[in-house]
């Protein structure tokens, strides 16, 4: 296709304009294979007659985060400037399945005026151009696509007259038809005609078609030019357009293409656990690491953290993180994420073993004594129990048994800084366990796993002390005094008979009940849509017995895990009379580990799925008892609020309102006393329902298996046989959660405490706990910190976001001098000065602003 384009472009003087699909990384793939026509293409690229960016890819918008898109922006602005040019400055989404709500902020934030898209709107929901605004008040002059066939639409016109054999007048018959059609849809007298399709080649006669439409049309300016000349055109128009605002998700109506396709959302679960987890590492631990590693002399070279950002971002294109392609491209994702996994842990490997060469040699130390070294990579503090791995030498010199002589266990008591000693409970020990410490050197170690309440500072680390103890090292204190309770100071949980589980908040005395049951039904769609067959059995996980275990309690944790095995139908059956779900079963077993620690305010849940079954969908009922007819949702720089159910008037439309729709992994009910209860995910599930009933139900969907794939016989990919495992959190909530509370709870969830055992002398003092960077609590949150795109050594990038309807303010604390602040664009360009003191500066944001700042450090 790009060889042909060359060609012709370059014989077809008259050819003016090819748009090359919004996407940049089109070039990289064809200097792979033809490197030689570099200076063809690039000619063609600065004469601006082929028009390249703004995207490295087309991403998902709702299965990547905020900076993810930022990061794919960025890299296709880089890739247009390496070819000579600066990039579209049209935001070209024509083909993803629905919009988040803070595009046009991010559009705005790299100087994109202008958008082009299709699903999610119909026509008659807007007109051709309308405005289309965030939840800030950004806006970009949007264009709808047309129902019928899209971005499409022209060639298809064109299609259609070759198929028909059409002659000359019923050719012009069908484009007049097709133009009028166009400009009927806005009352500016602008229209365009798209040209175009997937994997489509260029038209070498677009000119004879040109000369058509100026024929038909003699009183029109006919032109074939780059697309920002029509957002040029409509901006005398941007006062009297109408305005749509937030996410863009309306089912298609008419006939045609334009689908918004939810259910993508729940394709290849296993796919979008990866990106979650590759995300969060990221930006979590690899950018603030390093950017903090260069501003205290220990460089890392940028370049590991392009390649680990740009295997994640071939990912993203929207027909490959959703998992509707076929299996040959997903055995490739799984590739690259494992290659931006295994990059980002070497980087933050790498930057913690550093910090450990002020313990001196780490072989050196007597007498057992130990440093459990604990990091936290976000900017506010945690007090939370955390579990972790202290690795003893073996042959510890303090050791005791129960009478008379049962199970070793290895005596040592844990301090923190200021010498208050704290309780643990032992989890596990592992003996004779093979590890690597610095420098990648094996070693054998007793490991004992513990769970300890500790306190963190702000984007730090904390140091505790662990000693050999003389005596037993036992703490006699329990969580959990009753079979299937434990208790903190906020909750009570209760794992009843049935496996599900009961939270009752202490604070409001609010409870929620019945939690976390399963429902299973049929599947016959595909890694597009889930569709039920006629003849569908619902399996309900009510009535299978379960088992129920105590597998922790001590004086900071108790954790219960419930074993239950359902029987599902096998498989779908089909024949040429039905489809039905198999009458034959096949045991599921579904292990949850159900924890409550001290200081938490709500429950962790761990579930593995041995999945078996073929052919079903598999959901997570969780009442909150909140009949109230709205629930929210996060996304990328923000929470929704949608309507509970769907909207039956859309039961005729093309494409029926599903009651499935995007979570960023947070999904909730709240009363209008602000009390309720609040799903939180790190890693993977982003599609729920609130269906309209007297529990308040949220459902959301673990997993779909499936057997068809686009233009096969069907593979097997998308059954996924074998264990699923699924990590959330439960939280009730008070009025004085805000969303930015979940925002962090999450970013906990997602970024864990990273944590390092060393051998000391029995001297050694403690370290007070050193933070670097502390963002004061508010509805304010930090989004990243990283190391500038222009690699200045002394600079750092902050970007945040206030994730209220209300004017926020914050204060960022540095641990290093600040020289300069300066407001910045997305792409990082400078903008204005922000007046600051030696160790900090306030941050003041508009209702749901995002922006970045350029720090100068000393």
């Amino acid at each position: 296709m790009m060889n042909e384009l060359i060609d012709v472009m370059e014989d077809t003087p008259d050819f003016q304009t090819f748009h090359l699909d919004g996407q940049t990384v089109v070039l990289e793939d064809f200097m792979e294979i033809e490197p030689g026509k570099r200076e063809r293409l690039g000619r063609l690229i600065q004469e601006g007659r082929i028009v390249i960016g703004p995207w490295y890819v087309m991403p998902d918008e709702f299965l990547v985060s905020g900076e993810s898109i930022i990061r794919n922006l960025l890299k296709g602005r880089q890739i247009c400037r390496e070819w000579g040019v600066e990039p579209w400055k049209y935001g070209y989404i024509c083909d993803t399945f629905g919009h988040i709500a803070q595009l046009p902020q991010i559009f705005k934030g790299f100087g994109i005026p202008y958008s082009i898209l299709g699903r999610g709107l119909n026509e008659h929901s807007v007109p051709s151009h309308f405005r289309w605004a965030s939840p800030d008040g950004s806006e970009c002059i949007a264009y709808k696509l047309f129902d019928d066939n899209s971005y499409g639409a022209f060639l298809v016109v064109l299609l259609r007259a070759d198929a028909r054999k059409s002659n000359e007048d019923e050719t012009k018959t069908a484009i007049r038809e097709h133009v009028e059609r166009e400009l009927s849809r806005s009352p500016y007298g602008i229209g365009l005609l798209m040209d175009s399709q997937d994997h489509a080649r260029i038209r070498p006669d677009t000119g004879i078609y040109l000369d058509i439409i100026q024929e038909l049309f003699p009183e029109a300016d006919v032109k074939h030019v780059n697309l920002e000349e029509m957002g040029q055109q409509l901006e005398a128009y941007r006062d009297v357009m109408p305005v749509r605002s937030g996410e863009l998700y309306e089912p298609g109506k008419n006939p045609g293409s334009n689908y918004v396709i939810p259910h993508t959302l729940s394709s290849r679960y296993p796919l979008k656990q990866a990106n979650d987890i590759c995300q969060a590492l990221l930006e979590k631990w690899v950018e603030p690491l390093v950017a903090i590693a260069t501003l205290r002399g220990f460089h890392t070279s940028q370049s590991y953290v392009d390649m680990a950002y740009q295997y994640l971002l071939l990912n993203h294109p929207h027909d490959s993180i959703c998992g509707c392609s076929i299996d040959a491209v997903h055995e490739d994702m799984k590739y690259r994420y494992n290659q931006s996994k295994e990059i980002s842990l070497q980087v933050v490997g790498s930057i913690l073993d550093k910090e450990l060469e002020r313990f001196g040699n780490t072989d050196g130390g007597s007498g057992g004594n130990l440093v459990l070294l604990l990091r936290n990579p976000l900017v506010f503090p945690q007090r939370l129990v955390v579990t972790v791995d202290i690795d003893f030498e073996p042959q510890y010199p303090c050791q005791f048994q129960e009478p008379f002589g049962y199970e070793q266990k290895n005596s040592f008591l844990i301090f923190d800084h200021q010498g208050h000693e704290i309780p643990y409970g032992l989890v596990k020990i592992r003996r004779n366990y093979k590890t690597f410490v610095q420098n990648k050197i094996e070693k054998v170690v007793d490991r004992h796993t513990v769970s300890l309440m500790v306190d963190l500072p702000a984007m730090g680390t904390a140091e505790y002390k662990v000693v050999p103890s003389s005596q037993p090292s036992r703490y006699l204190e329990r969580m959990s005094r009753n079979r299937g309770e434990a208790e903190n100071e906020y909750l009570k949980l209760t794992v009843q008979d049935n496996g599900t589980i009961r939270i009752t908040d202490k604070r409001t005395g609010r409870v929620y009940d019945n939690l976390c049951s399963y429902l299973d039904d049929g599947e016959i769609g595909d890694g597009w849509f889930h569709v039920c067959p006629v003849e569908d059995r619902m399996i309900d996980s009510h009535g299978f017995e379960c088992a129920i275990e105590t597998i922790e309690n001590g004086p900071s944790r108790t954790v219960f895990q419930v074993s239950q095995t359902v029987r599902l139908p096998r498989e779908l059956i089909q024949n040429n009379q039905s489809l039905q779900r198999s009458n034959d079963v096949v045991p599921v077993l579904i292990r949850t580990r159900i924890g409550l620690s001290q200081g938490a305010a709500y429950v962790d849940v761990e579930t593995t799925v041995d999945n078996q079954a073929r052919d079903h969908r598999f959901r997570l009922v969780i009442p909150t008892g909140v009949t109230e007819s709205s629930y929210f949702v996060n996304q990328a720089f923000a929470f929704v609020r949608r309507p509970t159910g769907f909207r039956l008037e859309t039961q005729n439309w093309k494409e029926s309102d599903a009651a499935e729709k995007q979570t960023g992994g947070i999904v909730g009910k709240r009363r209008d006393d602000g009390t309720g209860l609040a799903f939180i995910s790190p890693f993977g599930l982003h599609e729920c329902a609130a269906p309209d009933n007297e529990q308040g139900e949220v459902h959301v969907t673990l997993f779909r298996s499936f057997q068809k794939t686009y233009l096969t016989n069907g593979e097997e990919g998308g059954q996924l046989i074998g264990q699923l495992s699924f990590k959330y959190a439960l939280a009730p909530l008070t009025a004085d959660v805000s969303d930015a509370d979940l925002a962090r709870l999450q970013d906990c969830l997602q970024a864990g405490v990273r944590h390092a055992t060393v051998k000391i002398d029995a001297a050694y003092n403690l370290s007070a706990p050193a933070s670097h960077f502390e963002l004061s609590s508010s509805d304010i949150q930090l989004s990243i910190m990283k190391r500038p795109e222009n690699g200045r050594h002394n600079e750092l990038i902050v970007r945040c976001v206030n994730l209220s309807d209300k004017p926020e303010t914050a204060w960022l604390r540095s641990f290093m001098t600040i020289g300069e602040v300066m407001k910045a664009t997305l792409h990082e360009e400078a903008l204005e000065p922000v007046s600051h003191e030696r160790d900090g500066f306030l941050i003041k944001l508009a209702a749901w602003q995002i922006q970045t700042y350029r720090l100068t450090l000393a």
